[in-house]
């Protein structure tokens, strides 16, 4: 699995993604094609913005995953990840998030990700596994989401480069303690 650039080519085919997970989003309308395209051009494709998106691809695009609002002055960002619903089990968002925090901390040189999900998210155990598996930090917000009829709590997460290192070194040992290397 890599993470690549996403082109021109891909953003319909999220935007699509995007449209059936409304549930999971802040923004609770359907995207048009044009506003998809008005975001790739003001947003992917100005290196001085604050968002950087990619293709999450296991040769074929199976997903987007992407660090927004980054604020490069405090070293943060908020993680963001969307696959297809064919590619949604199997180990796959894990490995997609592995290499975004790779990105963030290793390449970006950020010092803190976070990411927000609500309550009604399908994928809010995905998010809670992603936290506890990085060592970070959880809390919950009342009310934050208005959504099939109620309001519904939202939980923030966020993981720091100390945490990451610690998680990341954790992979390179094995269940005794050795060095898997």
């Amino acid at each position: 699995m890599t993470l690549e650039p996403l082109s021109f080519a891909d953003v319909e085919q999220v935007r699509l993604w995007r449209n059936e997970t409304v549930v999971s989003l802040r923004t609770p309308f359907p995207l048009t094609a044009e506003m998809q395209a008005e975001f790739y051009q003001a947003e992917l494709s100005d290196r001085r913005s604050g968002h950087r998106y990619w293709g999450v691809r296991n040769e074929a695009l199976i997903g987007m995953a992407g660090l927004t609002d980054i604020q490069w002055e405090n070293g943060l960002a908020e993680i963001s990840l969307l696959l297809g619903p064919a590619w949604r089990r199997g180990g796959r968002g894990t490995a997609a998030v592995a290499l975004v925090l790779e990105e963030a901390f290793s390449t970006l040189r950020l010092e803190t990700v976070f990411g927000e999900v609500y309550q009604c998210n399908p994928a809010v155990g995905f998010w809670l596994a992603v936290a506890k598996r990085y060592g970070g930090w959880v809390t919950t917000l009342p009310r934050r989401k208005f959504w099939d009829g109620r309001l519904w709590n939202s939980i923030y997460f966020s993981i720091g480069r100390e945490q990451w290192l610690a998680a990341k070194g954790d992979d390179e040992t094995d269940a005794d303690g050795l060095s898997a290397a």
